[in-house]
């Protein structure tokens, strides 16, 4: 099955088509220069007599056939992709959850480089072991929001992953509790797959009840594990893109610190496990569970029609190669459309 769509793979490169403007204009410059001082050396009834070899409209299709080989280059750079393919497949595996806290507090700076840029790399090493599964991205601060509904596309999950900011979500704070409740209602529909959430936060919840949220999800046959960011010694909260340290409304510093107490007793009314910044523990637990057949799932992939637009562009400097700035002095014996008397 073929849907009809199109992309470019790599669209920042067509900014590079501004400069055919600038080609232009050199082209321009440089050919009113040439008419200039031919002008000069003698009149146009002159010319032909002068320099019978001399063609303008060469020079012209030289030029138009460069600026359409630069064209399609840059095409062919920004990798024009057309049409879906979607084919089928089989998976065995289990579905789980993953909620990032992207609260303020997550930019301290005790574990390097930040505790949400470590979350980040770790998580995608926690996504490469996950290969055959079904995984759903939650970020949450105040509020929690669903990034990546249920997915075996765990490259898209990656993606969405790396960009992921703590200005994404605008009431800070930190909700745990919701974040494992969005997380509940994210898994397939009806299906009996083994299920984990995996909450990797620095434990300051401030919002709700996160153990009583972990119960149910317990209660629903769904694991939780929690993963601890940070350290357990205050530190200040480095402002976002600018000097400074975060401050409360008496205009003191906002000191942070883990709390590994909050994440076990998560861990535990979900019955899952607690690891302190290494996902390892977290990683075996999900290991061990037990993988099912999923229904059979769609992927699609866009085909590559970059190459396309490189033989266009040989094409075009293989003929201005070919294309003389002078008539060529034995074929313009040739007069194909003459006859002879």
């Amino acid at each position: 099955m073929t849907e009809t769509n199109f992309r470019f793979a790599n669209p920042d490169y067509l900014y590079a088509l501004c400069g055919l403007a600038l080609f232009v204009l050199v082209y321009v410059y440089q050919h009113w220069q040439t008419k200039k001082k031919l002008a000069l050396f003698a009149d146009k009834t002159m010319l032909a007599t002068i320099v019978p070899d001399y063609s303008p409209f060469r020079q012209i299709v030289k030029f138009s056939l460069l600026a359409l080989a630069y064209v399609f280059l840059v095409l062919t750079l920004a990798r024009p992709q057309f049409g879906i393919k979607t084919s089928e497949v089989q998976a065995r595996g289990i579905e789980v959850v993953v909620a990032l806290d992207v609260s303020n507090s997550m930019l301290a700076q005790d574990i390097k480089p930040s505790r949400l840029e470590r979350a980040k790399l770790s998580t995608q090493r926690l996504l490469e072991q996950l290969k055959n599964d079904k995984v759903s991205l939650i970020i949450f601060a105040g509020d929690a929001f669903v990034q990546v509904p249920m997915t075996s596309d765990i490259s898209s999950v990656k993606m969405f992953l790396s960009n992921v900011r703590t200005t994404h979500i605008a009431r800070q704070g930190t909700a745990i509790g919701e974040a494992i409740r969005k997380g509940i209602s994210s898994f397939t529909v009806d299906e009996q797959s083994s299920k984990a959430i995996v909450v990797i936060s620095d434990g300051e919840n401030h919002e709700d009840n996160a153990v009583a949220a972990a119960e149910i999800a317990r209660e629903k046959g769904i694991v939780v594990h929690t993963i601890g960011m940070g350290t357990t010694q205050g530190v200040l909260i480095p402002l976002q893109g600018k000097q400074g340290f975060l401050t409360d409304r008496n205009n003191k510093p906002v000191t942070t610190r883990l709390n590994e107490e909050m994440l076990q007793e998560i861990a535990k009314a979900g019955g899952g496990v607690y690891s302190n910044t290494e996902f390892a523990p977290v990683i075996k637990a999900l290991q061990d569970m037990e993988a099912v057949d999923f229904a059979a799932q769609q992927f699609s992939e866009y085909d590559e029609r970059y190459y396309v637009f490189a033989i266009l562009a040989a094409l075009c400097l293989l003929l201005e190669f070919l294309t003389l700035e002078r008539r060529n002095r034995v074929l313009k014996r040739i007069e194909i459309f003459t006859i002879k008397k």
